[in-house]
């Protein structure tokens, strides 16, 4: 999975080789993007191609594949009244390098629109801390999203 991540990063440009059997794990973190990319009360346009592109990073699936994805993960969190079980499950399969990976992935979906709303900042902090991210790797994660969407850090 490591590998998967760090191709991610290098080459977030160029859809990464991984392997199709993937989409539980695509699910859970469609929930966890889902869920940052509802913060602020809706899942906007940005947010959602956020999702997409990230995933689409990540795993080789086909662009119907991720919108169903999106789509369930958008369902479910309508009926998700915690985040816990979400994060925990991601937690128990990465290691810090992972985690901190997919913390910038979700501070890509959080920035997409542009702005940085205050409920998104306190998830933000809130998902490190159940990730157990440092503050340092998930400001570097930050700084790193801005950069990569054309943002001032």
């Amino acid at each position: 999975m490591l590998n998967k991540l760090t191709s991610w990063v290098k080459t977030y440009n160029e859809v990464a080789e991984t392997p199709d059997n993937d989409a539980e794990w695509a699910e859970t973190v469609a929930g966890l993007l889902i869920e940052a990319a509802m913060a602020d009360g809706t899942l906007g346009d940005a947010e959602r191609n956020a999702i997409a592109t990230a995933l689409e990073h990540q795993l080789s699936m086909a662009p119907d594949t991720i919108n169903n994805i999106i789509d369930t993960a958008r369902s479910e969190y309508d009926e998700r009244v915690e985040i816990h079980g979400i994060t925990r499950q991601i937690r128990n399969d990465t290691d810090a390098e992972e985690r901190a990976i997919i913390m910038e992935m979700i501070w890509m979906v959080v920035l997409a629109d542009g702005v940085l709303h205050e409920y998104e900042a306190q998830l933000m902090r809130r998902l490190a801390g159940l990730l157990y991210v440092d503050d340092v790797a998930s400001g570097h994660a930050a700084n790193s999203a801005r950069a990569r969407l054309g943002l001032e850090a």
